[in-house]
């Protein structure tokens, strides 16, 4: 009976050395941030989580990219590396994409006198003028914006590798473990698809940051910025064969901002880099002004799938057709005479996606003062 009792035990010894051995060797979910970047904005915010849950052992963020929509590439990768040095995470690499929609650039003068002036333009837009810029006269070196940057030029250098190369490297090294965040226009996605159709198959899937499904544009009447800037790469990417794709659309985007009390809130944990360089655009903070946190949804839903409270699954694609509605997001649902599971009714080339209407704000804003403060190492 001894004899028993201690093979017994050992069997259940090793079983469970196995098992914490497979728990061990269990890979980090890995991500690939591919943005817009500007100064302290929703986009830098999701940067910062990311850097903070890779700092803290829960996901490994391999690079950013960085895409026009917002801003010029130059000017998105001046501040992407400038930040990332500010937190102490200049080991975390930038690369740089293109701000050239596939497309190309759009006559936005031409484009306002037929459809009217956009809401916002991001990139084709001056505030200092007020008007249309020339993005033909758009800098096209981080390091000679013409103008000094808001917390000046980086002195960590971009890597040679385009942001598309970098994505098919990294997506083929690790299959089925790297994440795609398109939080900008999708132009370098679509351009790695394009140069590699297998990217998708090796890809664990991407996360956008854009659309208006069932709500006005904030760009144009009919689209939201990020898709405007871009309908044809967005196109080509929600019709490629990706293992999973879900979209945080402007219609949630416009549910969750800012206010003064997250700024209270964090001033009363415990502060770190991040935190500190946050509070610098808590000087700027005009309360009469809605704060969204459009981009910072995507690494939130990502690290807590469980605050996700409205999930649907539609087909979804992006009118490409010059015209009032281009760069739309187009949706169908389930209705009497088609099929979301089979596709019955659909029409072709369209790929059903995963849209999040809502999520638990109260468990977003608990995570989001949890990842912006306390330890970092």
């Amino acid at each position: 009976m001894k004899k028993l009792t201690a093979l017994l035990l050992c069997v259940i010894l090793l079983a469970a050395l196995l098992t914490g051995a497979a728990e061990e060797q269990a890979p980090l979910r890995k991500v690939i941030f591919d943005t817009d970047m500007l100064y302290l904005s929703d986009d830098a915010v999701a940067m910062f989580m990311l850097a903070a849950a890779d700092s803290r052992g829960q996901l490994e963020l391999l690079g950013v990219t960085t895409v026009g929509a917002n801003c010029y590439t130059a000017q998105a990768s001046c501040a992407a590396l400038r930040q990332l040095e500010l937190i102490g995470r200049s080991d975390i690499p930038v690369y740089q994409g293109t701000d050239v929609p596939l497309g190309g650039f759009r006559d936005m003068e031409t484009e306002a006198r037929l459809y009217g002036v956009p809401y916002y333009c991001g990139a084709y837009w001056s505030f200092a003028t007020n008007w249309f810029v020339n993005p033909y006269d758009r800098p096209t070196d981080y390091l000679d914006l013409g103008e000094e940057p808001m917390f000046g030029y980086p002195e960590t250098r971009l890597q040679e590798q385009t942001a598309w190369d970098f994505m098919i490297e990294q997506v083929h090294q690790y299959p089925g473990e790297v994440t795609i965040m398109a939080v900008g226009a999708a132009t370098n996605v679509a351009i790695a698809i394009q140069k590699d159709p297998t990217l998708v198959n090796d890809a664990a899937g991407i996360i956008y940051m854009g659309g208006d499904i069932d709500v006005p544009g904030n760009a144009s009447a009919a689209a939201e910025m990020n898709w405007f800037y871009d309908p044809d790469a967005i196109k080509l990417c929600l019709a490629a064969d990706w293992k999973s794709q879900l979209v945080v659309p402007d219609d949630l985007a416009q549910q969750i901002y800012m206010d003064t009390a997250i700024y209270a809130r964090l001033h009363q944990m415990e502060v770190n880099r991040i935190t500190e360089l946050v509070f610098v655009n808590e000087d700027n903070y005009d309360p009469s002004y809605t704060h969204y946190v459009w981009d910072v949804v995507v690494p939130a839903v990502f690290l807590r799938p469980d605050i996700m409270t409205d999930l649907q699954t539609r087909y979804l694609t992006v009118d490409d057709q010059r015209g009032l509605n281009y760069g739309r997001a187009v949706s169908w649902a389930q209705h009497n005479n088609n099929d979301l599971e089979t596709g019955r009714g659909m029409p072709e080339g369209v790929k059903p996606v995963q849209i999040l209407m809502k999520i638990d704000e109260d468990a977003f804003w608990d995570f989001y003062a949890e990842m912006l403060t306390g330890k970092l190492d």
